[in-house]
């Protein structure tokens, strides 16, 4: 036998005992998609984007090295020879195709800026208080792109990172084009955002920026005429803000956040879109209601899936998003709260119809599996298994309702285009559980 040979049974062998003891620990959780859980989690549910308009900015920025403009007068051309076409993630692999995205870009290690700009504080402000309450965020430029006539980009989500980076700001300059507008969607409704520089009633020019989580839904629809450049930036959160009293951590965060998200209603004719954004408060009273009497009757664990995708390293406390943030907050009050990253899978009989669906919840240590195993797969023991799989919740009902991103996670589109470049391993998105149990005494 050659070692090609014994290499590749050996990688069968190894899939084969990976998978009989995934079969023989895990047990799944029975899927529920009905009911006055689901109802009062779908009433939560958001639409993650805020507009920022931007006073202009009279800041040079250069491009290696040459001076390209400012914001609202840039160098087309200049831009244009310093940059390169765009490629984007298809399953494991970083490619050109211009059917999907046409575009070209530069990358944020070719721009520097000649001083400081205020925009970045001002957007910097309004994301942290909009959509990270209670946390600190911090923006980082990733690149410049282009977009010229017949430029696109098709449904993506943006690839991550880092597992602190959790949202995008997308800055439009001072160009003029038509057609290219951007268009996000999440749970089949889209909406689009006008991202075109407008003339203030002092005759200064108003730049648009747009802010959203990284695992929304978006493209750029075809530009008819003209050039759309645009700054993007990574919005990664970087801790927990600090309270009055300057404590920090989980405590602290969750006794604010309510009122800060109630404040922010108030002022949501200001942050354009944030009375969609996080979600309404009323709607976490009610929840909370339901989850204390569904424990109270004997139920152990109340489980059910958050509305964002993570990473799966990222499903932790501080990074949550929105609405999952502001439940989170509230619940840890009173409950003991556990994450963890979950899997729906689900039955068919022979001829392909429905069965079920039941959920599989696991830590954030789970060992590669399946396709992975092929190429990784002497470092998988029974014992990482065994330490990875959580066993004692074969009980618990998961309940899925219609607005959470999870189930979108197998489908084929999602699979194949994941964003600006291939997001293999741990850098893929994961769908996340709640897991709300009685506090224990102390």
């Amino acid at each position: 036998m050659s070692n090609s040979q014994a290499s590749s049974e050996h990688e069968i062998q190894t899939f084969l005992r990976v998978q009989a003891k995934l079969d023989h620990l895990r047990e799944g959780m029975p899927v529920k998609i009905k009911g006055p859980l689901n109802d009062a989690l779908e009433k939560l549910s958001c639409f993650p984007f805020v507009s920022l308009p931007l006073d202009s900015d009279s800041i040079e920025f250069s491009i290696a090295g040459q001076v390209a403009g400012t914001l609202q007068t840039p160098n087309v051309d200049l831009i244009m020879q310093k940059s390169t076409p765009s490629s984007f993630g298809k399953g494991e692999k970083t490619v050109t195709d211009e059917a999907y995205r046409r575009g070209r870009e530069i990358p944020a290690a070719d721009i520097q800026f000649g001083g400081y700009s205020p925009f970045v504080g001002h957007i910097w402000e309004t994301v942290s208080a909009a959509m990270f309450v209670g946390r600190s965020a911090e923006l980082k430029l990733y690149k410049l792109a282009v977009y010229t006539e017949g430029g696109h980009f098709d449904w993506h989500m943006d690839s991550t990172h880092s597992d602190e980076h959790h949202a995008t700001v997308l800055l439009a300059l001072n160009t003029s084009w038509e057609g290219g507008d951007l268009v996000l969607r999440r749970n089949g409704v889209e909406t689009r955002a006008d991202m075109k520089p407008t003339v203030a009633k002092d005759g200064s020019t108003v730049l648009q920026a747009v802010a959203f989580y990284t695992d929304v839904e978006h493209k750029v629809e075809p530009v008819s005429k003209g050039v759309r450049i645009v700054l993007q930036y990574d919005v990664h959160v970087v801790g927990w803000s600090k309270a009055k009293n300057g404590s920090k951590g989980e405590d602290q965060s969750s006794g604010s956040m309510l009122e800060s998200v109630e404040s922010l209603y108030d002022q949501r004719q200001y942050y354009k879109g944030v009375g969609t954004l996080i979600g309404d408060p009323a709607s976490v009273k009610k929840i909370i209601v339901i989850i204390r009497n569904l424990l109270k009757s004997g139920v152990e664990e109340v489980a059910f899936a958050m509305q964002y995708l993570h990473r799966k390293s990222s499903i932790l406390p501080q990074f949550l998003k929105g609405s999952d943030a502001l439940l989170y907050q509230e619940l840890v009050k009173s409950f003991d709260i556990s994450l963890h990253p979950v899997v729906l899978q689900e039955t068919t009989d022979y001829e392909g119809s429905y069965e079920d669906c039941c959920a599989y919840r696991f830590d954030h240590t789970v060992p590669k599996t399946g396709a992975d195993v092929e190429s990784d797969a002497g470092e998988v023991s029974d014992e990482d298994l065994s330490d990875s799989m959580e066993q004692d919740h074969k009980s618990t009902v998961f309940y899925v309702p219609n607005t959470s991103a999870i189930k979108q996670i197998s489908s084929n589109e999602y699979i194949e285009h994941t964003g600006n470049e291939a997001q293999p391993g741990e850098h893929k998105y994961f769908g996340g559980g709640m897991f709300v149990r009685k506090r224990k005494s102390a």
